[in-house]
């Protein structure tokens, strides 16, 4: 998350409650670290890409050989035959020792995302309980539980409602009704 967004989020009361959340931040270092995985594992199906490659250059090499053996067969005598050994056959991490990784990065992929799984109904469930126990009854207690909003309530706001001060009553005065001016927000 960079840094402008976790900012807005932290300033935003309602965001900044599940910001911080212990759930939260276990389901996030589990997602990031399967994320890293992920990368690990495409570095290294690419470097197998690579190997499998040169592998079937050096076996169409061979192909090519045992054809022309193949023809030569027909003649009297010893058949002189070619044969490249591929790149894989010759050092010592060969295409066996990648495909090994690359399961492994898979089968630790998938416990992840298994713990993930578990993890976001434990998260799902502990909200569930928090919005039982945290119910909010009047204005007071939601602006308590959550602050006051950005767009303050005065004359020159025209998104929300707005009293507006008493009017003058010639001969008498100031009038004691006041007028509750609509805002956008609820027309």
């Amino acid at each position: 998350m960079d840094s402008y967004t976790l900012k807005k989020r932290q300033e935003d009361k309602i965001c900044a409650l599940a910001l911080n959340d212990a759930g939260g931040q276990k389901i996030q270092n589990v997602n990031q670290r399967r994320c890293e995985l992920m990368k690990e594992q495409k570095e290294m199906a690419n470097v197998l890409r690579q190997k499998v490659g040169h592998d079937m250059a050096a076996q169409y090499i061979n192909v090519k050989a045992g054809q022309v053996a193949v023809q030569k067969s027909r003649n009297f005598g010893p058949v002189p035959y070619k044969y490249v050994q591929p790149p894989s056959e010759s050092s010592n991490e060969g295409i066996h020792h990648h495909v090994q990784n690359v399961l492994r990065i898979s089968n630790e992929l998938d416990s992840l995302q298994h713990e993930a799984k578990q993890l976001e109904k434990a998260h799902a469930l502990a909200q569930v309980k928090d919005k039982d126990t945290a119910q909010v009854d009047s204005m007071s207690a939601w602006f308590a539980r959550y602050g006051e909003p950005k767009r303050q309530s005065h004359p020159v706001e025209k998104a929300r409602s707005c009293i507006m001060k008493p009017r003058r009553v010639p001969g008498l005065g100031q009038s004691a009704a006041l007028t509750l001016r609509k805002g956008h927000l609820i027309k």
